[in-house]
């Protein structure tokens, strides 16, 4: 695992780059590279390889590993003097422009990237894109160019924190309130909002409006998500880097061939294949994922490796809004749910309609999601058909007894081909336990499945209990099943106090060998001792 000290494999690539430029100047054609091809894992060497022999070539210059950029250096006509963030495609710089005395967020193109013209193009499309979108709610872009082997764009820089950091400065303690919102944001008008809800609502509505805007330019950005929602200190809420902004066949892969989006808030579309073509919903999708993860505290989506958390995407259903926070509405859930639908056509149809919904949750109007999803008992079948037709699927009421949900419904695989398990006073799932448990194995008071143990037990194979009814094995107090078990057993085989079955040893019998007048008591009044 990475440190907080070692550098990232983007930043060893451009590192490596800029050293073999130095010895490409120096050395010409003999320049060797087998010493700085080892520093980086094998299956990353032919994409750096690559790198190499576009230098050789001419194709492309990179910087010099002896001038790095940094606070003091001059690019552009722009000192900078700080650094504000890294990513996986630039890095961003706080700079002064001198002559106007500006400030402004400096973003340079990783050198590893800036020697493929995909790269290259995709950058400069933002700095396209983003000069057509004149909005409040939209970064700025003031100028585009290339120095030295770095490819850089100049904006508007955003004295504030974004999405991302606001959330984290929340407090632990839940529920949270506008004035919580307000203090981590730094937005003090959030604070006069009647609740934690309506004041993110109100927060992100002119977002979405902006994210239309761009929509209705053909423009779509492809990787919503809280750190790219920049909170001005004058209370505006900004969509930052347009650089996934390009056409349907443009992949959005790296030099090291992993995806460019941020996984947690890719829509199913995306991840299913990199060459499918994605629209205006895709945006929608990750605006939703962003106003889920902001109101449950989490991420609806969550894995120890990127293939776990793209399973997770296109297999799953995230649990229930509500069941993370009780608190939200249930129009708040159902337009997230409405914003996040795995199927593209079941999502609102634009930004601007998701909008409407959001400015409806601040104002605390019913929101169109709600009227759709309608009643308890429609969304609730709803639910049903998501777990019929989904290969894993998680529901979670938001009301808690002494710990445990209500109802947990959890029902497929999870990592490593685990089967899911629930917890909860009714419970269902693969392996489920509870008051109540239904599932391939049960195990509850009363317990239904495969396999079922508790004081009354039905199961298809096996039941272990005080009344156990089992198609297989039947085994409790009173069992009944292809094989019984118990004081009182019936079965094709029964073995008990009293005893029904085709052979029924023990002591009170009714066989086919004939009937002991006394096990027929049994069946018409409760003997002493039976449970």
């Amino acid at each position: 695992m990475k440190t907080m000290n070692q550098p990232s494999l983007d930043d060893v690539i451009d590192q490596l780059v800029a050293q073999y430029a130095d010895r490409a100047r120096a050395q010409g054609q003999e320049a060797s590279s087998e010493d700085l091809l080892d520093q980086v894992p094998a299956e990353h060497r032919e994409a750096l390889a690559r790198c190499f022999r576009m230098i050789d070539a001419g194709f492309a210059e990179a910087p010099s590993a002896a001038a790095p950029l940094g606070p003091g250096s001059v690019l552009g006509g722009y000192e900078i003097t700080g650094v504000l963030g890294r990513g996986g495609m630039a890095t961003v710089y706080r700079a002064v422009q001198p002559e106007l005395g500006r400030v402004v967020a400096l973003k340079v193109l990783r050198p590893g990237l800036a020697l493929e013209a995909r790269h290259v193009d995709r950058f400069r499309r933002e700095a396209r894109a983003v000069a057509r979108l004149q909005h409040p709610h939209i970064v700025a872009v003031h100028t585009v160019g290339e120095e030295r082997g770095y490819h850089f764009l100049s904006m508007e820089y955003v004295d504030g924190p974004n999405l991302e950091d606001a959330l984290q400065r929340l407090p632990e303690a839940r529920p949270w309130t506008a004035g919580d919102l307000a203090q981590a944001t730094g937005v003090a008008a959030l604070a006069e909002l009647d609740g934690f809800e309506r004041a993110l609502a109100a927060l992100l509505a002119p977002v979405a409006r902006a994210i239309g805007v761009a929509h209705d330019l053909g423009i779509v950005h492809r990787d919503i998500k809280p750190s790219n929602i920049l909170i001005h200190r004058d209370g505006r809420a900004l969509v930052a880097d347009f650089g996934l902004a390009k056409g349907e066949t443009d992949l959005a892969l790296s030099l090291t061939g992993e995806p460019l989006g941020t996984p947690y808030y890719m829509a199913p579309e995306q991840v299913a294949d990199a060459r499918q073509g994605v629209d205006a919903r895709t945006d929608v999708y990750g605006l939703g994922v962003t106003m889920y993860e902001a109101l449950a505290g989490r991420r609806p989506f969550a894995g120890d490796t990127l293939v776990e958390v793209f399973d997770a995407i296109r297999t799953r259903i995230p649990p229930s809004l509500r069941g993370q926070a009780p608190e939200c509405s249930t129009d708040a859930q159902d337009a997230v749910r409405k914003a996040m639908a795995r199927d593209p056509a079941q999502r609102y149809r634009s930004a601007l309609e998701f909008a409407a919904d959001l400015e409806a949750l601040a104002q605390g109007r019913p929101t169109q999601a709600r009227a759709e999803a309608g009643g308890l008992w429609r969304r609730f079948w709803a639910s049903v058909r998501l777990a019929l037709w989904s290969p894993r699927f998680e529901y979670t009421s938001p009301r808690r007894v002494c710990g445990l949900p209500l109802v947990h419904v959890h029902i497929g695989r999870g990592p490593g081909g685990r089967f899911a398990r629930a917890r909860g006073w009714l419970a269902v799932g693969n392996i489920a336990s509870g008051v109540v448990a239904v599932g391939n194995v049960a195990v509850g008071l009363v317990s239904l499945g495969v396999l079922s143990v508790g004081v009354f037990a039905l199961a298809g194979a096996m039941a272990l209990g005080g009344y156990a009814l089992g198609g297989g094995v039947g085994a409790g107090g009173v069992g009944i099943g292809g094989a019984g078990f118990g004081y009182a057993a019936f079965g094709g085989y029964a073995a008990g106090h009293y005893a029904v079955g085709g052979a029924a040893p023990r002591t009170h019998v009714i066989s086919g060998r004939g009937a002991d007048p006394e096990a027929g008591a049994v069946l018409d009044e409760p003997q002493p001792g039976l449970l």
